[in-house]
């Protein structure tokens, strides 16, 4: 509803577009865009344009192919006698294993018929099909002597034979691996498939079981549904175990999860495939026909394309599961050797193969060797080597269809706009839309004050959408469509002279093949709010013909006017910071005197201003310089940002220095300091009412300890004769209150007072002179306050706080700690609280995580972005 009260019908989503049962997408050829919500124009395959000259692919082109795990190919040579390999990330092909190569002479256990070759028969090795199974064995069939040969990939070495009984008929054309770590044989000659389990024994199906499928007992997490297969194996190979296959010429074989597998079948003189489903040894439903591939119209040919396939490649759905059946994409190589179809494929589902992905995969040079599924993809050869099946950009796209709104449901075949009152006047019509040059949508409707009499009344044609410069309608309203800039937003007409209680539309969407339109929501409004009916006297409606005219001229300025008044009406969403239009959210961050930083997203704003109470609450302190850190950096910021910082894991952190007082540094990330006051210092029961004696002979028990005689001491020191200690209990050797001159004795003296002193006592020098006479000078106001609280008289006594350096600091802190009383007490409240709060407060680190797979680059950028907050 507007600002003057005028309401409209809204459709919106795919069933508003398509109907509940989207029986207009069936009818129609569009389709509907779940990632960007919007319908357009069925997507139809370009086909690649056939070359005067070019052949067919056919059999003989065929050579069995495979792939491992770690990304090596495998395939027959030309001849037929040699298995050629190309190695990950080589360019030339290299020789594997040929017939003329020394066979094995052992026969391993198990059962299987496994035998050596003699060299005379060696060289008669004929191939036909290959695959690598999930347990890293590669299969080659052998057309001449019949069977396999079995090469292990992990353990290397010649090959091991798997003897065919000369009584079965066995010529192996095509194999492909099962899931269950076995393998499938296709006989094209005898028109049958065999399957072998993971130890290559010859699988027996039940007929009666044959038709059901049963999921492994361990499922991966990720990926599809493992099936088992119900059916056992045998010793002996006889003819009845082979599968038989209604197809006439079959070229391929597919594997699917669940025990089940396709064949590919290019009946003689036909010019299009047939795909057929088994279940060990029984057909699941019928043959499709690959005769009506819908791919871009052809100008000389119009007609649907036959698909005449040379290979089949699925890949199956992670996403699929037991309930839903197998599912993935199916892949069919054209015999023309040009590109390679995808189709949207589930087991038992009647729409295959109608359900084409709309994507041009182009072959280049394709030889017809094979085309497979691995790690890396779908690959196919051309020349002596292998490419993965890609995708190409290639867009095509139906001319045109027809849509009717409202969508036709089965319980309202022919539904109708309402507008609640006879004679309604309909007003405008809106459509968020991406409409490109030479795209259109026509609009026409149709309207009565019956329902019933719609289907008789014609349809009227409608002024072409024109796009709107200021956007929606809507009053601050940011539809979610992209598009280059003149072809999305907002489009809008004026409908001319729709009257009447119920409407329909009938939209006509067409392109150009390489375009399309794209709908994501459509409005239609009504009644009109008439300027002409409420501002302008009656004489200027008695002509109804002018009238029409003038109230359809008025209804501009109504549409400029009526988006203004919404927005004021509305105002209070640009004070919401969920709803405010991203280009407001700077102003209205303004309002709080906040700017944003630049590496700020929309959403990260959005938070800001939402919780912004909460942000300046916790203004300077660790906390809030934490959260404005986190916001800045975290990939996802949520409430978790207010959690105490205690609770936080893996995150920013903020070390004050004085902090550090309390712990040794490698607790907050240096390693180098593994010793720190409250971690390995000694608890001493002291205080300065004790007097400063207990300090000095802790601190000759700490210099008698590290240099065990005073001779090695003084040496140490740098004290001569006359200078130094007589003994370690010499009176002379005292805790100095401020650091020593001397290096070697300065050193001692810091490292007693970090690591034995036993309590905070911040090392003071000659440059906290400054400090601690302004210490004094606050503590006690004038001079005679101080000497009345020292005891200085006379000579010692103070005259003005000038003489604190010469008085105290050097006369008496110099030599040694003040001996007891209140200049005790304050020198240890200086050193202990006043001099560590202000070299430390104010003074902190952060520590911003990284992680283990970010780069130097990546590094510093967090670190100058934490840096800049």
């Amino acid at each position: 509803m507007d600002a003057n009260q005028t309401r409209f019908h809204l459709v919106f989503g795919q069933d508003d577009w398509l109907g509940p049962a989207r029986a207009v997408a069936a009818s129609q050829p569009v389709e509907w865009d779940t990632a960007s919500g919007t319908l357009a124009l069925l997507r139809k395959t370009f086909l690649f344009p056939a070359i005067p000259g070019d052949r067919l692919l056919g059999p003989a082109d065929r050579r069995g192919a495979g792939q491992d795990r770690y990304g090596n190919y495998y395939w027959i040579g030309p001849n037929e006698d040699e298995i050629l390999f190309l190695g990950i990330g080589a360019t030339a092909p290299e020789h594997f294993w040929s017939a003329k190569d020394e066979l094995p002479t052992g026969v391993p256990s198990g059962g299987a018929q496994f035998n050596p070759l003699t060299p005379a028969v060696a060289g008669k090795l004929q191939m036909r099909g290959l695959a690598v199974t999930s347990d890293h064995y590669l299969a080659v069939g052998l057309a001449d002597p019949k069977g396999l040969l079995i090469f292990d990939l992990y353990a290397g070495g010649s090959p091991l034979e798997y003897h065919w009984p000369d009584d079965v008929p066995l010529a192996p054309f095509d194999l492909a691996p099962a899931p269950d770590n076995g393998l499938w044989i296709l006989d094209r000659d005898n028109r049958q498939y065999w399957g072998l389990d993971s130890l290559f024994r010859v699988l027996a199906p039940h007929p009666a079981s044959s038709a059901g499928s049963v999921r492994e007992a361990f499922q991966p997490v990720d990926g599809p549904v493992g099936y088992q297969a119900p059916c056992t194996t045998a010793a002996v190979v006889t003819a009845q175990m082979a599968m038989p296959v209604a197809a006439l010429a079959p070229v391929s074989i597919e594997a699917l999860p669940d025990g089940s597998v396709l064949i590919l079948d290019n009946p003689p003189l036909s010019a299009y495939s047939l795909v057929y489903h088994y279940r060990l040894g029984l057909q699941v439903g019928n043959p499709v026909a690959l005769d009506k591939i819908d791919v871009e119209p052809q100008a000389i040919d119009p007609k649907p394309y036959p698909l005449l396939g040379q290979d089949l490649a699925f890949v199956p759905d992670p996403q699929s599961s037991a309930s839903s059946g197998v599912s993935g994409v199916l892949y069919v190589a054209d015999s023309s050797g040009n590109q390679t179809f995808a189709f949207d494929f589930a087991a038992n589902d009647p729409a295959f193969p109608h359900q084409l992905v709309p994507q041009f995969f182009p072959m280049r040079r394709f030889g017809g060797k094979a085309l497979f599924s691995g790690g890396a993809g779908v690959s196919y050869d051309f020349e002596d080597r292998w490419a993965i099946l890609t995708a190409q950009p290639k867009p095509r796209f139906e001319t045109q269809a027809l849509l009717m709104l409202p969508a036709p449901s089965a319980t309202d075949p022919a539904p109708a706009f309402d507008g609640k009152q006879p004679g309604c006047v309909w007003h405008r019509l809106f459509v968020d839309a991406c409409i490109p040059p030479g795209a259109q949508v026509v609009i026409e409707r149709r309207a009565a004050d019956e329902k019933t009499s719609l289907s008789a009344t014609l349809w009227q044609l409608e002024p072409p959408l024109y796009l709107r410069d200021d956007g929606p309608e809507i009053p601050y309203y940011v539809p979610q469509l992209g598009g280059p800039a003149g072809q999305a937003g907002t489009w809008e007409l004026l409908f001319q002279n729709a009257q009447g209680r119920y409407l329909q539309l009938r939209l006509t969407l067409r392109g150009t093949g390489r375009n399309t339109p794209r709908l994501q929501s459509l409005r239609v409004y009504y009644p009109r709010f008439s300027y002409l009916n409420q501002y302008l006297p009656a004489v200027y409606r008695d002509d109804p013909t002018s009238a029409s005219f003038l109230d359809r001229y008025l209804a501009n300025s109504e549409g400029f006017f009526t988006v203004i008044e919404g927005r004021i009406q509305q105002a209070q969403e640009l004070f919401d910071p969920q709803t405010v239009p991203a280009q407001y959210l700077e102003w209205l961050g303004s309002w709080l005197g906040a700017s944003f930083d630049l590496a700020w997203t929309e959403p990260v704003k959005r938070f800001f201003l939402a919780h912004a109470p909460q942000f300046f609450r916790a203004r300077g302190t660790v906390e809030g310089v934490t959260q404005m850190i986190r916001l800045t950096l975290d990939s996802c910021t949520d409430e978790s940002l207010f959690e105490p910082s205690s609770a936080q894991r893996f995150s920013v952190r903020l070390v004050e220095q004085y902090l550090k007082r309390q712990a040794p540094g490698v607790v907050f990330g240096d390693p180098t300091d593994v010793a720190g006051p409250g971690s390995t210092t000694p608890e001493l029961d002291w205080t300065p009412a004790q007097g400063a004696g207990p300090l000095d002979q802790r601190y000759r028990d700490f210099l008698r300890a590290k240099y065990l005689t005073i001779d090695q001491l003084n040496q140490a020191w740098g004290l001569g004769p006359g200078q130094g200690y007589a003994s370690f209990n010499d009176a002379r050797l005292r805790l100095p209150a401020i650091q020593p001159a001397g290096n070697a004795q300065a050193a001692d003296w810091t490292y007693f007072l970090q690591y034995q002193l036993g309590f905070v006592y911040e090392p003071v020098g000659a440059s906290d002179l400054p400090l601690y006479q302004d210490f004094l000078t606050r503590r006690y106001g004038d001079p005679k306050s101080l000497n009345n609280a020292y005891g200085l008289t006379g000579l010692s006594a103070l005259a003005s706080f000038d003489e604190v350096a010469a008085k105290l600091w050097n006369a008496q802190l110099g030599m040694s700690l003040p001996a007891s009383g209140v200049m005790l007490q304050d020198w240890i409240l200086f050193v202990s609280v006043v001099a560590p709060a202000t070299r430390y407060a104010h003074r902190f680190t952060v520590l911003v995580p990284v992680q283990l797979d970010d780069d130097l680059p990546t590094q510093e950028s967090r670190k100058a972005t934490a840096s800049r907050i």
